[in-house]
């Protein structure tokens, strides 16, 4: 029984193999596709690649103004005299995106309807009735904590949302 496990040992199997020759591997596969039609594939995702991120850009461009308004409205909320210049802001705001012949003739209740009709969800025509006129026009308006605070978040709720096209 011992012979038997002594000849089945890797030291006597690498005899009978040392005439064999190791094959060799295949060359590697290119990526570069060999078809001119890949190219054209190639070149079409490209183009829509790049037209992707020109339309991002632009945009990213085209919405400056909301960026600029949050960071103002930020700024507003720490200032003491913010509630009052909140609706200079949001005439602002307005008149960047839209344009001046369509924002400058409104006025008080228009006004508040025009923004809630730019933007799905704000309530300045109903919840903040006669707010943004009575800020804008009396320099010591008496709104309490809770009514200051749901103004801010309207306000930033519309900068973000209104819709308008650019074009």
């Amino acid at each position: 029984m011992s012979t038997t496990a002594e000849t089945l040992k890797p030291m006597s199997m690498n005899s009978m193999m040392s005439g064999l020759a190791e094959p060799s591997l295949p060359e590697g596969i290119s990526w570069i596709p060999n078809a001119p039609g890949w190219y054209l594939v190639i070149g079409i995702i490209v183009c829509f690649a790049l037209y992707r991120a020109y339309l991002a850009y632009r945009q990213y461009k085209a919405n400056a103004y909301r960026r600029i308004a949050l960071q103002e409205l930020e700024k507003l909320q720490k200032s003491s005299d913010g509630l009052e210049r909140l609706p200079q802001l949001l005439r602002k705001t307005a008149l960047d995106a839209y344009p001046r012949n369509q924002v400058s003739p409104l006025l008080g209740e228009q006004w508040e309807n025009w923004l809630d009709k730019q933007c799905q969800g704000c309530q300045f025509s109903t919840q903040f009735n006669g707010l943004l006129a009575s800020l804008s026009y009396s320099p010591n308006a008496s709104i309490n904590q809770q009514q200051s605070q749901g103004l801010y978040t309207q306000t930033a709720h519309w900068i973000k949302h209104h819709e308008v096209r650019h074009g």
